[in-house]
């Protein structure tokens, strides 16, 4: 008797050992901690279960990003003279972030225009010059062709009048009034003046010649720039090299980030970073002087694994929650899909972008989120992505 019950104990033992057993192995069961699951509200397990029970997600690690960051460099000669912000400071349109010595290259500006002011006067001066030359060539051109030069006319008049009073002497020579000697004097005077009015005419015909030649070499002549015979093609060619140096040098002031010798903020809600200089530096064109990153451009940028990019849509609905705060859920979209994945710490992902609907002044650029993207699409308009906290933390300007 007292072995038939030590065996039904024994039996008991290993039968309750057994229902333990089977009931600590279907408990124990891991659920699959791969990026694909059921997820339930990151709220916390004690909210009410989602009505049609758990979406299934794409669970990933992202970060937030800006996709518009202005870059302000100077390309020309300035100093800070003193700076109105620090790194990390929220700024909005139009606010001046530093002040400039821009004497230096007002002063450069200031010297290009008296020089092209000086260029013109001097081209001015060659084209008047030139005018007057060719207006006193063609004088001279008609005075000798109508015989209207007022040497010309002294000597032709006392030819003509020599050659009446031959006329007259020779009707007295033959009546013997006057002796021939006065015949042959008067025409050896006519010969000399005609002569005379030959060597004028060759006289006159020559200074043209030279006023031409003088016209040519002050029109034409491109090896004395700087001197009396100064070609025009090349001052013309100063002058436009020198109204376009002065249109650049202005234009590299006519900048929306400047204004009244300030560098100023371009962008309607920003964040400066990566300033560059001190007060007193000099501006380099090689090295800019801040950045803004546009805080209306947040982004998430998100690796998906390769193995769950197939279920991934563009479009899909996306809860984004800070690492900062875990209480507070942002709502989002995916917005782009890269075609080409790539490797990440030996694992190979697909680069992903995520727009943020309802972002506020808490979540700041490189901030680390967790994204939830769910890959079914809900039956009714409504989305089931619980909203985040309401109470925004608001950022000090």
């Amino acid at each position: 008797m007292r072995k038939f019950w030590i065996i039904l104990l024994v039996l008991l033992v290993v039968g309750l050992a057994g229902v333990l057993f089977v009931r600590s192995k279907f408990n124990t069961d891991p659920q699959p901690v791969a990026e694909l699951n059921q997820t339930v509200s990151a709220e916390g397990a004690g909210d009410p279960p989602v009505t049609g029970g758990e979406r299934p997600s794409i669970e990933a690690f992202g970060v937030v990003k800006a996709t518009t960051t202005m870059n302000i460099n100077i390309d020309f000669s300035a100093r800070v003279r003193e700076l109105y912000v620090k790194e990390g400071q929220k700024v909005t349109l139009g606010q001046p972030l530093l002040a400039l010595d821009v004497d230096e290259y007002h002063t450069q500006i200031r010297n290009t225009e008296y020089e092209l002011l000086a260029a013109k006067f001097d081209l001015k001066k060659a084209e008047t010059e030139l005018v007057q030359l060719a207006g006193e060539i063609a004088k001279k051109e008609a005075e000798l062709r109508t015989n209207t030069d007022y040497e010309l006319s002294q000597l032709q008049a006392d030819l003509a009048k020599a050659r009446r009073d031959l006329e007259t002497k020779r009707e007295l020579a033959k009546i013997k009034a006057v002796p021939q000697q006065e015949v042959a004097a008067l025409e050896k005077t006519i010969s000399d003046l005609t002569r005379s009015i030959q060597h004028l005419r060759e006289e006159k015909t020559e200074e043209i010649e030279k006023l031409k030649t003088e016209l040519a070499l002050k029109a034409l002549n491109e090896g004395t720039s700087g001197s009396e015979l100064a070609a025009l093609n090349v001052q013309k060619e100063k002058i436009k090299l020198l109204e376009n140096k002065l249109f650049m040098l202005r234009k590299k002031l006519d900048q929306n980030f400047i204004r009244n010798n300030q560098v100023i903020s371009n962008v309607e809600n920003g964040v400066i970073v990566e300033i560059g200089y001190a007060e007193g530096d000099l501006l380099t064109p090689e090295k800019k002087v801040l950045s803004i990153i546009d805080l209306d451009s947040l982004i998430v940028k998100a690796n998906i694994a390769e193995e769950f990019i197939k279920d991934l849509q563009i479009g899909a609905e996306v809860m984004v929650t800070p690492v900062a705060d875990y209480d507070r859920t942002y709502r989002g979209k995916v917005i782009r899909r890269s075609a080409v994945a790539v490797k990440d710490n030996g694992e190979t992902v697909v680069p992903v972008e995520i727009s943020i609907d309802d972002q506020n002044d808490f979540l700041l650029p490189n901030f680390n989120v967790d994204v939830k993207i769910y890959i079914d699409q809900p039956d009714s308009g409504t989305s089931d992505i619980p909203v985040g906290n309401s109470q925004d933390l608001m950022v000090e300007k």
